[in-house]
C-alpha cells in the first residue's frame, strides 16, 4: 500500500500532466469543484454570498428539497411532530443588528417564509423599558418594516391592532404555549417550603434599577410582597434579587436567592404552592407555563403585556384590574386556592397537539402549501418551535 506522502505526489504528478497537456481541461474541473462546493454550502446554510446571486437570478430552491439551516436568534426554526425542520422561521425580536437582514436575505433566497413572533417586550411595537437599548426611537431596529419581512403574525396582546395592522394575519400564539408537561411534573413528595415563588433576576450586584427590575415589576411587586408578608404571613422564595431590601417584615418570611442553572432552578418550584407574576413587560412568561405544568396557581398582574389568556378562574387570579386591588384579589385567591386545577388546564387547553395544530392550520393559510416544505401526504399532525419554551438558558427564567 502506498504512504499518504507518495499518494499525495501522485495526485500531484497527475494533476501537473492534466495542467501542461490539457490547460482547459484543468481549469473547467477546478470551476465545476468551485461552483459545487460553494451550492452545497449554500444549501447546507453556511454563508457564501450565493444567496445573493440567487437572489438576483430569480433562483428559489424547490422548498421540499429544501435543507433549512438551524437558525440563531432573532430566527427562531419550527419542527415538525416528527422532528423535521420546516421551511418556516419565527422572527422573534427586532433586528437588533446589521447581520439580522443579511441572514433574513439568505434564508429568503433559499426558500424559507417567515412569521412574526411577539418574544420580547412589545415586539413588533417599540420597546418602552427605558433601560433596554432598543428603548431609542432612533435605534437600528426600527428602519425595517417587519410587515413586509413577514406574511403573518403570531402575537401575545390582548389589543393586537395596537401593534400589528388590523388586517395582517395573526393568532394568538406564543412561545410559551409550548411548555413541556410531559416532563415538568409535580413532585408530591417535595416538601412545600414556601407559600409562593418570584423571578426577578438581578441587574448588577447593587440592586439598582436595570432592565430586568423593570420588566418583571419590582417597584410594585415589593408593595405587594409587604401585603403578602405583613397581612397574610406568607414565606415567599425570590430568585435572582439578591442584595435588595426587602420590604418591612418581610426580612424573616423572604428568601432571596442568586440566578440559578436552570436544572436547579426548575426544582425549585415542586417546594412551592403558587407562582406571584407582577411581571409588565413580559411577553412570553415561560415561568408562568412551567408552574402551571407543575401544578401551581398563578397570581399575576392584569397589565402584563403576554401570559394574561392562562390566566382563568381554573388556574389563579389577575390582580391590577383596578387600582390597590391587590389585597382584595389575595384573599379571593386563598380562598379558592384548593380549587384550582393549572396543570388540568394546560394540558388540556395547551397541550402540542392542539396549538401545534393551531400553528399548521395558521401558516398553511398564510403560505399555502405550494410554498412549504411539508405537504398534506407527508401527515405532518402539527408543528413547533424548536427550541422556544424549552431552551435551558437560564437567561429565560
Amino acid at each position: 500500500m502506498l504512504s499518504i506522502r507518495s499518494q499525495i505526489t501522485n495526485i500531484k504528478y497527475r494533476l501537473d500532466t492534466v495542467y501542461t497537456k490539457h490547460p482547459y481541461i484543468f481549469y473547467s474541473i477546478i470551476a465545476v469543484l468551485i461552483i459545487a462546493t460553494g451550492w452545497l454550502l449554500y444549501y447546507m446554510g453556511i454563508p457564501t454570498g450565493l444567496e445573493t446571486l440567487a437572489a438576483s437570478l430569480g433562483i428559489n430552491p424547490n422548498p421540499a428539497n429544501l435543507i433549512v439551516p438551524k437558525v440563531e436568534r432573532p430566527f427562531l426554526n419550527i419542527m415538525t411532530d416528527t422532528g423535521k425542520n420546516t421551511n418556516i422561521i419565527f422572527i422573534t425580536h427586532h433586528f437588533s443588528r446589521e447581520n439580522c437582514i443579511e441572514f433574513y436575505k439568505k434564508y429568503k433566497a433559499m426558500g424559507c417564509v417567515f412569521l412574526g413572533m411577539s418574544s420580547y417586550c412589545e415586539f413588533p411595537g417599540r420597546i418602552s423599558n427605558p433601560y433596554d437599548v432598543m428603548h431609542d426611537p432612533k435605534h437600528l431596529a426600527y428602519t425595517y418594516d417587519y410587515f413586509k419581512l413577514t406574511d403573518g403574525w403570531c402575537h401575545c396582546f390582548r389589543n393586537p391592532d395596537k401593534y400589528i395592522p388590523p388586517a395582517f394575519p395573526k393568532l394568538l400564539l406564543s412561545e410559551s404555549d409550548f411548555a413541556k408537561y410531559e416532563k415538568h411534573v409535580p413532585k408530591p413528595d417535595v416538601k412545600k417550603e414556601y407559600d409562593f415563588i418570584y423571578i426577578c433576576l438581578k441587574d448588577n450586584d447593587k440592586c439598582e434599577d436595570g432592565w430586568q427590575s423593570y420588566n418583571r415589576n419590582w417597584e410594585d411587586a415589593q408593595k405587594c410582597l409587604a401585603i403578602m408578608c405583613n397581612k397574610f404571613h406568607l414565606r415567599g422564595l425570590l430568585i435572582g434579587r439578591v442584595n435588595c431590601k426587602l420590604p418591612a417584615g418581610c426580612h424573616q418570611l423572604m428568601e432571596p436567592t442568586d440566578k440559578l442553572q436552570y436544572s436547579d432552578f426548575i426544582a425549585q418550584y415542586s417546594k412551592c404552592r403558587f407562582i406571584f407574576v407582577p411581571n409588565k413587560l413580559d411577553a412570553s412568561p415561560r415561568v408562568i407555563t412551567e408552574a402551571m405544568c407543575f401544578g401551581l396557581p398563578v397570581l399575576c398582574n392584569y397589565n402584563i403585556t403576554g401570559g394574561w389568556k392562562y390566566v382563568t378562574p381554573e388556574t389563579g387570579e389577575l390582580f391590577n384590574k383596578t387600582q390597590d386591588d391587590f389585597e382584595e384579589v389575595m384573599t379571593r385567591f386563598l380562598n379558592n386556592f384548593n380549587n384550582y386545577k393549572p396543570r388540568e388546564y394546560f394540558i388540556r387547553e395547551y397541550a402540542v397537539e392542539r396549538v401545534g395544530k393551531q400553528l399548521l392550520d395558521f401558516a398553511v393559510q398564510v403560505f399555502g402549501w405550494e410554498r412549504l416544505n411539508i405537504k398534506p401526504e407527508d401527515q405532518v399532525h402539527y408543528i413547533y418551535p424548536g427550541v422556544g419554551a424549552v431552551t435551558s438558558s437560564t437567561n429565560k427564567q
